[in-house]
């Protein structure tokens, strides 16, 4: 062992030095490189190692568990960043092509190997010094944020701390959680954590605009909530296996409980909300066939000119922009028009058939409804 930690302490040293070449090259090195140099040195770095040290065996029965928590808690916590995108919006991704796959994913599902290979190398064989491992997992974190940094975009003070913010703290956190895990089993939960963590925006078509504070804080905070609940069962080792998967499932359900509680209730219109997709593009474009709105019910006192209403027309809801407002009597007309059509509606809308005010857009959620839709009148 003695032999060992003499290795991890000329590891430490090189990644010490491979940080600090990085840092005195940044604004020579093209970006676009970054991640392969940093492949390139972590590979020169796996290779010797894995022919020096023995090939480990695991025998945990807690990594079975380990692996369900870390899916369980990101899907949960998907589930709860998607219902904020309801709220905030969605935003398109990058578009699964050939390209995409070649100059974004592949690199970093490369990368994400060789950082995990590389960790659980030496954490499993530098297991009685914590205080070492903990460094190299600093020095690991340093290397990562170098892999990803663009010194061409940090033009000023905000932009630099929103890269603190939204890499260089979570990149740390991530690595810590990671070391965590694979010190309490073997490299599988870790893995899957990074692999979800740094290709989910490369591979979801929609994706929630959450905006740089929120995801920031959803970045650090997934890491700590996975610590939590893996650290909270080792701590009570005489919990039996039955227990341990009955709390995955509590884990799992509750979210999803919640979730299809809140659409239920949403799109039924319990609420004083209401969610509806939009089926065609009368109003492009500021919203388009397959996204979704979210209409209030108000008074009609309370409704001007420009405002966009969601009314019956033959048993369709439509949602047009106001263009004129009629009084005839004690009755109030609504004349309305789509913002991508060049008439009006070719009927005024009587106040019994306003539904409500719509306030909040939400891009592409609305596509499976409109499939299901379209698929019934097919048949």
């Amino acid at each position: 062992m003695k032999k060992n930690i003499k290795v991890i302490y000329l590891l430490e040293i090189l990644l010490l030095l491979f940080n600090l070449i990085f840092y005195s090259m940044i604004k020579v090195i093209p970006s676009s490189l970054n991640k392969y140099l940093v492949i390139t040195l972590l590979i020169l770095m796996i290779i010797p190692l894995r022919l020096y040290f023995s090939k480990y065996s695991n025998k945990s029965y807690y990594t079975g568990y380990i692996v369900r928590t870390v899916i369980m808690v990101l899907m949960a916590i998907g589930i709860i960043i998607y219902l904020l995108g309801l709220l905030l919006g969605f935003k398109i991704g990058y578009g699964y092509n050939l390209n995409t796959f070649i100059y974004l994913v592949l690199p970093i599902v490369v990368m994400t190997i060789l950082f995990e290979y590389l960790r659980f190398i030496v954490v499993k064989n530098n297991y009685d010094h914590i205080k070492s491992t903990i460094i190299f997992t600093i020095l690991l974190a340093l290397l990562e944020v170098f892999a990803y940094l663009n010194i061409g975009v940090l033009t000023s003070s905000y932009k630099i701390f929103v890269f603190i913010c939204l890499n260089i703290i979570p990149i740390i956190s991530e690595n810590l959680l990671c070391t965590y895990l694979t010190y309490k089993s073997d490299m599988k939960a870790s893995l899957l954590f990074r692999l979800v963590a740094n290709l989910y925006v490369y591979l979801l078509p929609i994706i929630p605009n959450l905006g740089d504070y929120l995801l920031s804080f959803v970045k650090i905070l997934t890491p700590f909530i996975i610590f939590y609940i893996v650290n909270k069962t080792m701590v009570n080792e005489d919990r039996s296996k039955r227990i341990i998967t009955s709390n995955s499932l509590k884990i799992f359900s509750i979210p999803i409980i919640i979730m299809l509680i809140f659409l239920v209730l949403l799109v039924s219109g319990i609420f004083n909300s209401r969610l509806i997709a939009i089926a065609s593009d009368s109003m492009y474009p500021l919203y388009k066939r397959g996204d979704a709105v979210v209409y209030n019910k108000v008074k009609l006192d309370e409704l001007k000119k420009g405002d966009i209403i969601a009314f019956n027309s033959n048993n369709i809801i439509v949602t047009h922009r106001i263009f004129s407002i009629n009084h005839k009597g004690n009755k109030t007309y609504f004349v309305t028009k789509g913002d991508n059509n060049e008439n009006v509606d070719g009927s005024s809308i009587s106040e019994e058939d306003v539904l409500g005010r719509v306030d909040y857009i939400i891009k592409y959620i609305g596509y499976p409804t409109i499939f299901i839709n379209e698929l019934f009148e097919r048949s």
